[in-house]
């Protein structure tokens, strides 16, 4: 059943195929929580927000007006979910991408390297997040996610040029927030 479209998927759900839900959950589970996590959510809360998601996609599947588009749908709830999640516990914050945990010493970068990695990672997160909502969701999708601006038009329905001038203002916020840092860190 994975190679199912989600049109077909969404059908076997309306009529009454709960199982089908399930692949369609398997399917976009970790695109959405590393999406919610990218916007600024912790573990526990990003994992909140997903499961809320999709506890609201499964209660409306019938207002998916285009079932092959499912998961611009999602998207769209995923989304709204973190906004208004994110004002009303105005809890956004970052967790590392590199926890603390065993390490392959012959494959990886020494102390010094992995401490610059983490320290850039963290300064890079922290410049993302002064940046404006729909230029952090843009800058996330394209760059952190790897859609394309046609992807991304489909996902948040804004038009090709909104997209494009998000990604531009949010391209040079965060080069005038990171500037300093490393210019300060690298002598220029």
């Amino acid at each position: 059943m994975t190679d199912t479209s989600d049109s077909a998927l969404v059908a076997r759900v309306l009529s009454g195929n709960r199982d089908a839900f399930g692949t369609l959950v398997e399917r976009y589970q970790d695109q959405m929580l590393a999406y919610v996590k990218y916007m600024g959510f912790g573990e526990p809360e990003a994992c909140d927000v997903v499961q809320d998601a999709f506890v609201r996609a499964f209660r409306h599947l019938g207002r998916c007006g285009e079932p092959d588009r499912f998961a611009g749908w999602l998207f769209k709830i995923v989304s709204n979910l973190c906004r208004t999640t994110g004002s009303r516990n105005s809890r956004w914050r970052w967790e590392s991408l590199d926890p603390d945990g065993p390490t392959l010493v012959s494959k990886l970068p020494g102390p010094d390297e992995q401490m610059e990695a983490n320290w850039t990672k963290e300064r890079v997160r922290a410049a993302l997040d002064t940046v404006p909502a729909d230029q952090r969701e843009a800058l996330v999708l394209m760059y952190l996610q790897g859609h394309s601006v046609k992807d991304i038009e489909a996902l948040t329905g804004a038009s090709r040029s909104a997209i494009k001038m998000r990604l531009k203002r949010g391209r040079e916020a965060l080069r005038r927030e990171l500037e300093p840092l490393f210019s300060e860190v690298h002598g220029s």
